[in-house]
């Protein structure tokens, strides 16, 4: 009787140990968050970026609509003896590519924050990104960092770029890669002086080593600057850029003046053509 137990007990355990191995063995039909996350990133379109100066306006590469090669101008040249037509045309040609790569960057760092709030517990890298973007756009927190990490029309940037830069003739755009006249408070990073000054003292403007990085920065500015706070929670709410500009109005010293500008320059150039322009992915170059 003991021997018969014994041998049922030892059958139960040995179906038991098979059992867990089996379901170890069994792939799962539920991934974690950190699989989701590593699965989408492989699914992504690659991006072939290509990264050049410009020495003429003929090194400017024309815009192939709706789908636009992504260039990175790391230097650019002036466009100021051009027929106004060809001139804003090369000037679209230089600019666009790198409105719509930095505009990529920003929606990846949407997709990468969505993934971290899905996650149960984040993993170390996670957590030092999302404290490195939290810090880097100063938001408190995932909710605020999504308010801040959101875009906004293709055409108002186009705008803002055409009218800071002269339609890519001003100085801080020739020799820095200055599109939107960004100002620089800190003397360790490069920087320019620029030929006015405010109190008497010297103002400073960024250089950039490219024209996406004066984008990305454009980015940034707009998402911590106080004054453009009903910007972006406007920006929420629609993608009209003509309602959007009016939020605009601290952009520039000039106020309403700097709105009606860029409304002028939306509409007369068709700027709202360019807002459903999307970058080529690797596959399709």
């Amino acid at each position: 009787m003991y021997l018969s137990v014994r041998a049922t007990i030892a059958t139960l355990v040995v179906l038991l140990l098979l059992t867990l191995s089996l379901t170890q063995l069994a792939p799962s039909n539920q991934d974690s968050a950190e699989e989701k996350a590593a699965k989408a990133a492989a699914s992504q379109p690659a991006l072939a970026i290509t990264y050049k100066p410009i020495h003429t306006p003929d090194d400017i590469e024309a815009l192939t609509p709706p789908l636009i090669k992504p260039v990175a101008y790391t230097r650019v040249s002036t466009l100021a003896t051009l027929e106004v037509s060809t001139k804003k045309q090369k000037f679209f040609d230089m600019i666009l590519p790198a409105v719509l790569i930095s505009k990529q960057r920003l929606e990846e760092k949407r997709e990468r924050l969505a993934e971290i709030e899905a996650m149960a517990t984040p993993d170390t890298k996670s957590k030092a990104w999302l404290k490195a973007q939290l810090k880097r756009y100063k938001a408190q927190d995932i909710k605020q960092l999504k308010v801040k990490l959101a875009d906004h029309p293709t055409s108002i940037i186009l705008a803002q770029a055409a009218l800071e830069t002269g339609w890519g003739t001003s100085r801080f755009f020739l020799e820095g890669n200055n599109i939107f006249g960004v100002w620089s408070f800190n003397p360790k990073e490069p920087r320019m002086r620029a030929s006015q000054t405010r109190e008497g003292k010297p103002i400073y403007v960024k250089r950039y080593g490219s024209l996406i990085e004066a984008v990305d920065d454009y980015f940034v500015t707009i998402a911590r600057g106080g004054p453009y706070r009903e910007f972006r929670k406007a920006r929420i709410q629609t993608n009209d850029p003509l309602k959007l500009i009016k939020h605009l109005n601290y952009y520039s010293e000039i106020g309403d003046e700097y709105v009606s500008r860029l409304r002028s320059l939306i509409n007369r150039n068709k700027m709202v053509r360019f807002d459903n322009y999307q970058l080529q992915t690797a596959e399709a170059i």
